[in-house]
């Protein structure tokens, strides 16, 4: 039975979770959270003969499903929750696993087709430098059923660099030509979400990847200087991003709107020091905020903070913050070092997805209400564990074959 659950077929549930959208026209669905759920548990039940701990985390999904599938907030317990279980889905997976778990995670994209719609205005046209081009494609935003532009455009520039670390990776030529074909979809549909960083942060995403790719056995060998150093580079760009009087947002009024909701978030949870260590709870910093700081164009507030660590600060207290942080420079660090080694090739596709996942969370809420994109979140994340003693035992089955 173990060998059985063990096979990547178990990931097609991933793509398939999204059929879920045909029950329910919703951005968090009862029937694609369900799916997500079995296709969670079957993953942990594999680790479970060799980690009782596993048993334990399948209790956790099972006891947080209700209040996934009905969130009672915007920002609930279970989100990150789910992006913590999706992770150790992934965890310890070999090689060999992650190749048909990243094919199916891209098929996610063909899955989604059926569910496009359109909504408002894409603006990330006016980048387009062809009149005859830019005039033929549609000018309404896209988005997957009733997920926002903005998670679509991040589900679909996630999909992007899947194509591109499978394009990169595969030998057979054929193999290739469709990573690349569904990976430029992907991206073509970030693009069309009209969402600035689905559509940017790919590209310097695959900019950053390819140089530390090609300095990789530099790049190894200052993993943890490199790792901090991502990490003081997302603090300097936030700061810049929402400090009071910043150039860099005054000439857009959405952006001095989200610079002045996230220095809200900070300021209440600066308010007392209990509530500054353990947070606030979810949705009260929101609330306030959002009756606080309108967006143009908007007739209610953003009841988030336009930024993932943020939003686990106000809710979740600087304990929290704290480990995230942590658990981001450890994954940066163990992406840096494979590089060089025998997963190496799988490391760079982790590396292009972790770059866009922090870059994106700097900006956008990217981690609230939205299950299909809290699971793939977590679960691309756990490329940095990729299992070396799987890999190997693997070498042995093909030379002994």
């Amino acid at each position: 039975m173990t060998h059985r659950l063990a096979s990547p077929w178990v990931d097609l549930l991933l793509p398939l979770s999204l059929s879920g959208l045909l029950w329910e026209r919703s951005g968090n669905p009862a029937g694609m959270v369900l799916i997500l759920a079995i296709w969670c548990g079957f993953k942990f039940l594999r680790w479970l003969p060799a980690e009782p701990v596993y048993g334990v985390l399948i209790g956790v999904l099972v006891v947080s499903l209700s209040a996934v599938i009905h969130p009672i907030s915007g920002s609930a317990p279970t989100d990150l929750i789910l992006v913590l279980l999706a992770f150790a889905a992934g965890l310890q997976q070999s090689k060999a696993q992650w190749r048909g778990g990243l094919w199916l995670v891209l098929a996610t994209v063909i899955v989604s087709l059926p569910f496009v719609e359109f909504d408002r205005f894409n603006s990330n046209l006016e980048a387009i430098p062809w009149s005859v081009l830019r005039d033929a494609l549609p000018q309404e935003a896209v988005r997957i059923q009733k997920i926002t532009i903005n998670r679509s455009g991040y589900l679909y520039g996630l999909f992007a660099l899947v194509g591109y670390g499978l394009y990169r990776a595969e030998v057979l030529p054929w193999l290739r030509r469709v990573a690349a074909v569904v990976g430029v979809l992907s991206f073509v549909l970030a693009l069309g979400a009209a969402s600035r960083a689905a559509f940017l942060f790919p590209i310097a995403a695959l900019i950053v990847t390819e140089l530390c790719w090609w300095n990789r056995y530099w790049v190894a060998r200052r993993a943890t200087s490199l790792a901090v150093t991502v990490l003081i580079l997302a603090l300097v760009f936030n700061l810049t991003l929402y400090w009071p009087g910043s150039p860099m947002v005054a000439q857009e009024p959405s952006d001095i709107g989200r610079s002045q909701v996230a220095q809200c978030f900070v300021s209440r949870s600066l308010r007392s020091l209990p509530e500054f260590l353990v947070g606030q709870g979810y949705d009260r910093v929101s609330h306030h905020c959002a009756g606080k700081v309108f967006l143009p164009g908007r007739t209610s507030g953003i009841p988030h903070a336009h930024n993932v660590f943020l939003h686990a600060l106000a809710d979740q207290g600087l304990m929290t913050l704290s480990l995230m942080l942590v658990a981001v420079s450890l994954v940066f660090q163990r992406l840096f070092s494979g590089l060089a080694g025998d997963a190496g090739s799988l490391c760079r596709t982790g590396l292009a997805c972790a770059l866009f996942i922090l870059a994106s969370s700097l900006v956008e809420s990217t981690l609230l209400k939205t299950s299909l994109q809290q699971v793939i979140s977590g679960y691309l994340l756990a490329i940095a564990w990729v299992s070396p003693r799987a890999s190997k035992q693997e070498n042995f089955r093909t030379i002994g074959s």
